[in-house]
C-alpha cells in the first residue's frame, strides 16, 4: 500500500500543477480578449483617430492593471486604417503570461497570448468639421 502511495502522490501533485497551469492560461486568455473588446469599444466612440488610439491604450491598461501574470504589461496595437464614420477600428493586445513557477511540470517560462477585436466606428458621434447635431 505504501509503495503505491509513493508512486501515485508525485503523479497526482504534477497533475494538479498541470491543471493549475492550464487554468492560469485559460483565465489569462479570457482577460486579454476582454481587454481587447473593451479597448476597441472605447476607440470606436472616439472623436478623432489620435483620440481613438489613446483611448484604446488607456482602456487596455486599465483592464489589465494589477495583473501580475502579464510580464512587462500589455502591448497594444491599434489599426486605424479604415477610421471614419461607418469604418472600422481594430485593436490587438499581446501579453506574455509568466509560467516560470510551473516549469517543474514542463510548461514554458512564458506564453504569449494575443487578443484581437474589431468594431465599427460609431456613425453618430460628433467629430467636428461641421455643425453639431
Amino acid at each position: 500500500m505504501s509503495l503505491e502511495m509513493v508512486i501515485a502522490t508525485p503523479l497526482f501533485v504534477m497533475f494538479l500543477l498541470f491543471l493549475a497551469g492550464l487554468g492560469r492560461l485559460v483565465d489569462a486568455r479570457s482577460q486579454v480578449e476582454g481587454a481587447a473588446r473593451d479597448a476597441v469599444r472605447s476607440a470606436s466612440v472616439a472623436r478623432s483617430a489620435g483620440g481613438a488610439a489613446d483611448l484604446a491604450r488607456e482602456s487596455a491598461d486599465d483592464s489589465l492593471a494589477g495583473r501580475s501574470w502579464c510580464a512587462g504589461g500589455p502591448q497594444v496595437a491599434v489599426d486605424l486604417g479604415d477610421w471614419g464614420p461607418g469604418g472600422r477600428v481594430a485593436v490587438t493586445i499581446s501579453c506574455d503570461v509568466d509560467l516560470g513557477d510551473m516549469a517543474l511540470i514542463g510548461l514554458p517560462g512564458t506564453k504569449r497570448l494575443t487578443g484581437r477585436a474589431v468594431a465599427p466606428v460609431d456613425e453618430y458621434t460628433y467629430r467636428g468639421g461641421g455643425d453639431a447635431p
